[in-house]
């Protein structure tokens, strides 16, 4: 059942761990409702939430260059009584008639926290622990899950197929809906910018490694969201983005931050930028004047599903003017979500993957005393217990195009950064 935190939100833990309820049954007037009963029935998710001891979730992606992984998940549970042990014939979860457990791989799990989903995914590992001695059954489980980019890893083309052009989030649809991937999750696609030439699909080709090529094509955001939509942003969407928080270190309106840790190297330095697309030529962008100061240092992305060179000349055009030259980088922060107000708890169980955000750093001595950038969620990492919550965010700096607003004094000067849309 739900338990109420020592800071006080609700936590709720789903894991889908009994067996099929409401299986269609012919002339039942309970369970032989068509619309109303599956013909495999439905599994109801049992809430372990009283039993929790630990909860730890990472979803994101190591830096703004690299491939978004799978969501994960673990939580440990106490297990005094073998309940979660796939091997106790009489814990709840097993099931006298098929003679095996509920306690099993690929159900599905849950995690709310002060009614917002933080994560949807799959049981892939259940992990048990028990005390030594004979006259003890103290014991914890840690269940192990990962989101569906799980099961697009797992997927992939059975033949040869050849798509016609088309933009990026119509390639993701076709791909998806191939009948040997049919995906059945729920989606939340853009329309997408970079227009993707016809070329082949080959057999085998890994499911979510073709739709990493198509997202790194676009330059956009392809993820499963925090309440278990497959997600893919646009390149375009992001950039015009609201800021949806607000950190700072000191003790004003804003959410207050624990730690901030700066960057400013070389980490992210790319002076010349090859793209290359199928079939194509490279298409290099190049910044003397950084190469003269810092040497040259390369960013090669070859295999774009791009149409055209031009288009491929642009974006490599578009990530030199953003990695020309060294920046003075926000790269993380790590917030105690517990201690904060209900309002910003909210708000950060709220946060997802590619916002963007507001973080301001003060200083106590030298110019300027405070420094404000907008940033990029790219990672969240959330441990949370019954007595705490805690969240790390990886961030890169967010590039953000303003609206052209008529007779506002920020928003209306004319070659700032502020764009007809």
């Amino acid at each position: 059942m739900a338990v109420t935190t020592a800071w006080g939100e609700t936590l709720q833990v789903f894991m889908e761990l009994g067996f099929p309820v409401n299986v269609f049954t012919l002339d039942s007037a309970t369970d032989g409702v068509l619309d109303q009963d599956s013909l495999d029935g439905t599994l109801i998710g049992d809430d372990v939430a009283s039993y929790v001891q630990d909860i730890r979730i990472t979803r994101g992606r190591q830096d703004q260059l690299g491939q978004f992984s799978a969501g994960s998940s673990s939580i440990t549970l106490l297990n005094n009584d073998r309940r979660f042990d796939p091997t106790n014939e009489s814990s709840p979860y097993w099931d006298a008639v098929l003679g095996q457990s509920g306690v099993t791989p690929r159900r599905k799990v849950t995690v709310k926290l002060g009614g917002e989903e933080l994560f949807v995914g799959r049981i892939t590992d259940i992990d048990l622990s028990y005390a030594t001695g004979k006259s003890t059954d103290l014991s914890t489980v840690t269940i192990n899950s990962a989101d569906d980019f799980v099961l697009l890893a797992n997927a992939a083309t059975t033949q040869d197929r050849t798509p016609t052009e088309e933009l990026s989030g119509a390639r993701l649809d076709y791909l998806l809906n191939l009948p040997e991937i049919a995906y059945t999750g729920t989606t939340d696609i853009d329309t997408g910018t970079a227009t993707l030439g016809a070329y082949q699909i080959d057999s085998n080709t890994n499911a979510l490694q073709y739709a990493q090529a198509i997202a790194q094509s676009e330059q956009g955001y392809f993820f499963v969201s925090r309440d278990g939509k497959l997600t893919f942003t646009d390149r375009i969407s992001k950039i015009f983005a609201a800021s949806v928080a607000s950190f700072s270190d000191d003790d004003g309106t804003d959410i207050k931050y624990q730690t901030l840790s700066i960057m400013y190297g070389q980490e992210f330095l790319y002076n010349k930028v090859l793209a290359t697309r199928e079939g194509g030529t490279p298409q290099i962008a190049n910044d003397t004047t950084s190469q003269t100061e810092y040497g040259i240092s390369t960013l090669n992305l070859d295999g774009l599903l791009l149409a055209l060179d031009t288009a491929a000349q642009t974006l490599a055009n578009n990530l030199l003017e953003l990695y020309a030259n060294p920046a003075y980088r926000f790269d993380g922060m790590t917030v105690l979500v517990s201690s904060l107000s209900s309002p910003s708890r909210t708000t950060l169980n709220q946060l997802e993957l590619g916002d963007t955000v507001t973080v301001e750093r003060n200083y106590q001595t030298g110019t300027p005393a405070q420094v404000i950038k907008y940033q990029t969620v790219e990672r969240l990492s959330r441990v949370i217990t019954p007595n705490v919550h805690r969240l790390e965010i990886a961030m890169s700096d967010a590039y953000v195009v303003f609206p052209l607003t008529l007779d506002d004094p920020d928003l209306g000067v004319i070659d700032a950064d502020n764009a007809l849309t």
